[in-house]
C-alpha cells in the first residue's frame, strides 16, 4: 500500500464531513451523479492543466537543455496539488452517493435542509 493512502482516505473522510455539514444528502441517483460529475470535470481540467505544463513547457526546456524557470515549475507543483483536491473531493462525493443509496436516498424526504418533514395529518386533524 502506499506511504500515503491512509493519508488520503483521511482527507476524504474529512471532506465528506465537511460537506454533509453545509449541504444534505442526495435526493436520488441522478443528482448524486450529477455532482460526482461535476467533480470529475473539475479533476479533468486540472489533469490537462498538469499534462499541458509537464509536455508542452518542461519538455520543451529539457529538449533544449535548457532549465525551466522556478514559477513554472511553482505553477505545475500547484496544478498537482489542485488535481490531488479535485481527485479527494470525488472520492467523497462517491462515498456520499454510497450512504446516500444504502439510506434510500435521504435527501429527498427533507424540503429544507436542516428541518425534517412536518407530520403528515389526517382528515380529523389527527397528527400521523
Amino acid at each position: 500500500m502506499d506511504v500515503i493512502t491512509k493519508d488520503v482516505r483521511a482527507l476524504a473522510k474529512k471532506e465528506l464531513a465537511a460537506a454533509n455539514r453545509r449541504f444534505r444528502m442526495f435526493a436520488s441517483p441522478h443528482e448524486g451523479y450529477a455532482v460526482i460529475r461535476e467533480e470529475l470535470d473539475e479533476l479533468i481540467d486540472e489533469v490537462r492543466k498538469l499534462h499541458f505544463g509537464l509536455t508542452i513547457r518542461l519538455w520543451r526546456d529539457v529538449k533544449r537543455n535548457e532549465p525551466m524557470k522556478r514559477e513554472h515549475l511553482n505553477l505545475i507543483y500547484d496544478v498537482a496539488i489542485h488535481a490531488a483536491v479535485e481527485a479527494i473531493q470525488l472520492a467523497a462525493m462517491v462515498k456520499k452517493y454510497e450512504r446516500s443509496q444504502r439510506h434510500d436516498w435521504p435527501g429527498g424526504w427533507v424540503p429544507d435542509y436542516g428541518t425534517g418533514p412536518e407530520p403528515l395529518k389526517k382528515k380529523g386533524g389527527e397528527t400521523v
